[in-house]
């Protein structure tokens, strides 16, 4: 090959290979419901890799409301309708045994979980045995 040539198939090799983007996160047609179809979508090995991947929004911390409150300013999780811990616990939580996950805003989690969850709640629900 000519020396012409082989700069020319590098340099349309390198445009190609530039333009390639990482994939974009799926859709959910719910954005505060992630169901199991969602899940066995996009192969997660933890609840957390699964709120990740969808929400990773809901991740990140909000101002409390209020100084005299005693608030969670990051989301809550929730297991099956009880109190789990922080968002690091979805780490221990294995995606084949979710079911779904809700995501409930700081007001909405206020008003169904309590007044101290005004960071959100991401509720899991496990999967039936």
């Amino acid at each position: 090959m000519r020396p012409t040539s082989v700069l020319l198939v590098c340099a349309l090799g390198l445009s190609l290979t530039s333009c390639v983007r990482a994939a974009p996160a799926p859709e959910l047609a719910n954005q505060s419901l992630i169901t199991r179809a969602d899940i066995e979508r996009i192969h997660a090995m933890t609840a957390l890799d699964i709120v990740q991947r969808y929400r990773s929004d809901v991740l990140t911390a909000r101002a409390p409301s209020s100084v005299l409150l005693n608030k969670h300013i990051h989301p809550v999780v929730f297991l099956n309708g009880q109190p789990y811990g922080a968002v690091d616990e979805l780490r221990n939580l294995p995606a084949d045994g979710v079911e779904e996950v809700r995501f409930f805003s700081g007001p909405d989690a206020v008003t169904k979980f309590g007044s101290q969850y005004g960071g959100g709640v991401i509720l899991v629900v496990s999967r039936s045995s």
